[in-house]
Order: structure tokens, then C-alpha cells, then sequence
């Protein structure tokens, strides 16, 4: 009924608590299809001994990336449907089980979840405003409205969509989910729904490097201008998205780049100029801990439907 694709490279220890959770899973119809993403012994090794006849091991003769791994996965799929697990992340056991019954809806196409998304400082649950199909996707997930990210997320653990769809899309290499989503809703008319519990935990922010990381801010930026954005957009995603890469690689000849872009070719809002500032004089560890100190405060009562942090599973 469904293929779970895992690409990974190098990480044995974490992608097996990845095919674990997948195995765990209350839908037992699914296989787990694994891409090792080039020369990988050990990690071979490690997922050899998993006694399980679900689990499928593919090794890429040379490394692909992110992007390749995954279309490699997916064409091997013999489910239905495909789920996407990042070899880090974990899923929650109901959690194929409760998106493969939304799937039942008209129109829809790709079902997503909430986060429970694990950092060293906190634990959080994204995105804090799910997409309701009513605007354009990039609007939502590049127009920047809050200081502190998690007011929107369509991560790549928590997606479920037909194979077939998947197999007319591909990803492709430079921001490969974001850019599928994109073309799905744009070219397909896809619609996205997303379950409003947390069924996938999330680790991120412990310096670890990924397979989707390859990128850099030039070629974010060149496909950023091909992507006819809305002009918030645009600006959002140059001040807010690509910033951040740019100030990690120290590289000062980006301020004044996407700062141009931006008033050029978009329409910033004053919280995307504030925290493009901020991104270039406040270093990354210090904008965690400030995050986690804001999101330590009281709720209010617009987002007291979503479960507090005291109600994750143990990690």
C-alpha cells in the first residue's frame, strides 16, 4: 500500500532509528525502501541486520544527493502511495495510518502533519499556522510574518502523496521538497492537507550535516528567479530564507546582493528587513536561544488546540 523512501549517506546509527520507526508503524502494508547515497559499508552493515523482509536496500554507485537519492527510491516504489523519512527524523506509530485515511478526500493529492521538532535548547511544535490552500504556497511559505520560525513548515518526514504524482513531478536538486510542492500545486492543482497532530519528530539545529544541505545561496537565489514568487515572497525568501545560508558561509558579498533583490524585485515587509539585520549581526546559536526563551512564554489562546511541549513522546 505505501513506500517509505530513506535516502541517507554515512549515518548508520540514526538512519536505523529512522527504519525502526517506520517499521513500528500501525499500518503494516508498506515497505521501507532505503537509498544509500554512494559507498556506505557500515551503513550497509548496520541495516543488514535488521531482521525485517519489508526493508529494501538500494546503493547508489555515486553519490546523487538529496534530490537524486529520493527519485531513485521513488522509482523503485512498488506502493500506492510513497511517504518521504529523512534518515534523522522519526515518525510517531499511527502516523501512515491517520494520512493514508485523508487521503479519501476530493482534490487531494499530498497529506502532511505537524512536528514535533527537537533542537538542543527546546521542543517545539511546527508549523503554529498549517496551509489551508487558500493562497498561494509560496506565499505561505516564504512571506514571512513572525520573528520566530515555526509559524509555517511543510517539512519533507511529515509528506504522503501518490506515487504517480510523484513519478510526474521528480525532485530536482536545489530546495528539491519546496520545488516539488510548488509544481504540484501550480502544475497539478494539487491540494495539501495537513493533519493537525504531531505525528513526526523532528531533529534539527546539532550541527549534523544532510544530504539537502548541498546547496548555496547563489543557486538558492537563481531558482528563487525563476520561480515567478509573488513580490512578498520573493523579498521573504531572500531576506529570511536565503540570508541565513549566506551569513552561515560568511559570505559578506551577499548583503548587499539579496538586500537589492529584494527592494527591486519584491515587496519586504518590515519584519523581513528587521530580521535580515538581525541574521547578519546576531550569531545563529544566540537567535536559537532567544527563539526558545520567547516560545517559553504563556500560550495564548489562538494556539491552545496545539498540544504543549510537555505532551511529547520521550525522544
Amino acid at each position: 500500500m505505501i513506500s517509505v523512501i530513506i535516502p541517507t549517506a554515512h549515518r548508520p546509527h540514526l538512519v536505523t532509528r529512522a527504519v525502526k520507526s517506520a517499521l513500528a508503524q500501525s499500518l503494516t502494508n508498506l515497505e521501507v525502501v532505503v537509498v544509500i547515497d554512494g559507498p556506505d559499508p557500515e551503513t550497509m552493515q548496520a541495516l543488514g541486520a535488521i531482521a525485517d523482509r519489508r526493508v529494501r536496500l538500494i546503493q547508489n554507485t555515486l553519490p546523487l544527493g538529496s534530490a537524486g537519492a529520493r527519485n531513485v527510491g521513488v522509482e523503485a516504489a512498488q506502493g500506492e502511495w510513497v511517504a518521504f523519512l529523512d534518515d534523522d527524523d522519526e515518525w510517531l506509530k499511527d502516523k501512515l495510518e491517520l494520512q493514508l485515511a485523508a487521503t479519501s478526500a476530493d482534490r487531494v493529492g499530498i497529506v502532511s502533519c505537524l512536528n514535533y521538532v527537537v533542537t538542543s535548547l527546546q521542543r517545539y511544535i511546527w508549523p503554529r499556522r498549517v496551509y489551508d490552500n487558500a493562497s498561494p504556497l509560496d506565499d505561505y511559505l516564504f512571506d514571512r510574518r513572525t520573528w520566530f520560525r515555526g509559524d509555517v513548515m511543510l517539512q519533507c518526514s511529515s509528506l504522503l502523496m501518490s506515487r504517480q504524482l510523484c513519478r510526474e513531478l521528480e525532485f530536482r536538486p536545489v530546495h528539491d521538497d519546496w520545488d516539488m510542492l510548488l509544481r504540484a500545486t501550480k502544475t497539478k492543482g494539487a491540494a495539501i492537507v495537513t493533519l493537525r497532530q504531531p505525528l513526526v519528530i523532528h531533529h534539527t539545529e546539532d550541527g549534523r550535516e544532510s544530504l539537502g544541505a548541498s546547496f548555496n545561496w547563489r543557486s538558492s537565489l537563481d531558482w528563487a528567479d525563476i520561480q515567478g514568487f509573488s513580490r512578498r515572497a520573493y523579498a521573504g525568501f531572500c531576506l529570511t530564507i536565503i540570508a541565513p545560508q549566506a551569513a552561515r558561509a560568511r559570505d559578506c558579498s551577499a548583503f548587499f546582493v539579496l538586500l537589492y533583490r529584494a527592494l527591486r524585485y519584491g515587496s519586504p515587509r518590515p519584519v523581513h528587513l528587521a530580521l535580515y539585520v538581525a541574521i547578519w549581526l546576531i550569531p545563529m546559536h544566540r537567535r536559537q536561544k532567544l527563539r526558545s526563551l520567547w516560545y517559553r512564554r504563556p500560550r495564548s489562546r489562538a494556539v491552545s488546540s496545539v498540544p504543549s511541549c510537555s505532551q511529547l513522546p520521550p525522544v
